[in-house]
């Protein structure tokens, strides 16, 4: 809550507290308590740590190179440092506070009211994906721990094709393991003359998704929408994605230059609250009671 000395926290109960020496002030090292992580993106050792501590929501960020996956995610900081809500949850804490501010820093206005978009994420960041961590309370301080892969599109590039490739082994890592999924699609390359390229993208990594998803969450993220793209061709690959009936589907335009009506950076939170207010209903429903019989005493107990 923004204490640096732990012993200055209000709401600081137990434990072993950190007194300063003889003649120590607050200034030195040894009044502070040193936090158990880095501050920049989690690991799967740092995601155990965060798991043994509550139930983590993990967030597939899905979808094939320069899709805009990793603005998205800077955007979404941006929103949540200057006040937004997801939902009824507003920011309440990150462990992964470095990792955020390190892609959003291209978002921020520098000299000559200029902005920069975050950098690609590169592939050869390992077999598992940069994770992003939010903590998200309501007023009520319901808390909610989410966690956000910012994965490189070569590797959903490489699972497309071949959900075997020892290249695509971080895009399978997501799929095991996600909660839900937000699939980029490109609204740049579906408006120019890379349509036929960018569609069958979608469609393969859409399809790879699909596969075993059961009741999981999955949006269409429409990025870069502030550019138009024709109708028809946003309904062929939403009706090719959702040609299952899918339980879980939504779609959202968003950008980071936002409408004039702030519509666009407004999906970008709902996409989010949506995400996890399927989740909570999905864990709000009951296992089916199996029919009362006279020979079972638990059974008939009603």
């Amino acid at each position: 809550m923004g204490c640096e000395v732990l012993t200055d926290c209000e709401n600081y109960e137990g434990g072993v507290k950190s007194v300063p020496k003889d003649g120590a002030t607050d200034g030195d090292e040894d009044f502070f308590i040193r936090a158990p992580w880095t501050g920049n993106s989690l690991g799967l050792q740092d995601l155990e740590f965060l798991a043994s501590q509550s139930k983590v929501t993990l967030v597939g960020i899905a979808g094939v190179a320069n899709a805009g996956k990793t603005t998205f995610l800077a955007t979404l900081y941006c929103l949540l440092r200057s006040g937004k809500k997801i939902g009824r949850y507003r920011f309440a804490g990150s462990l992964t506070l470095y990792g955020w501010e390190n892609i959003a820093w291209y978002l921020s206005w520098k000299r000559n009211n200029d902005i920069q978009f975050p950098p690609h994420t590169t592939s050869n960041a390992g077999r598992v994906p940069g994770l992003l961590h939010l903590c998200l309370r309501d007023d009520f301080g319901d808390e909610k721990d989410v966690v956000f892969t910012d994965a490189p599109g070569e590797w959903f590039d490489h699972w497309s094709f071949n959900q075997h490739d020892p290249n695509a082994q971080g895009a399978v890592w997501i799929h095991d393991n996600a909660d839900a999924f937000l699939l980029f699609a490109d609204c740049e390359m579906l408006a120019g003359t890379e349509l036929g390229k960018a569609r069958k993208q979608i469609r393969m990594v859409a399809d790879r998704i699909k596969d075993d998803l059961a009741g999981r969450p999955l949006g269409i993220i429409w990025a870069k929408s502030d550019i138009m793209v024709d109708e028809d061709v946003k309904k062929q690959l939403t009706t090719y994605v959702n040609n299952s009936g899918i339980k879980n589907f939504q779609q959202f335009d968003t950008s980071v230059r936002d409408a004039g009506d702030g519509s666009m950076h407004n999906n970008i939170c709902a996409a989010i609250g949506w995400i996890l207010e399927r989740i909570n209903l999905e864990q709000l429903i009951l296992p089916t009671v199996a029919v009362a019989k006279a020979e079972d005493m638990f059974l008939s107990r009603r």
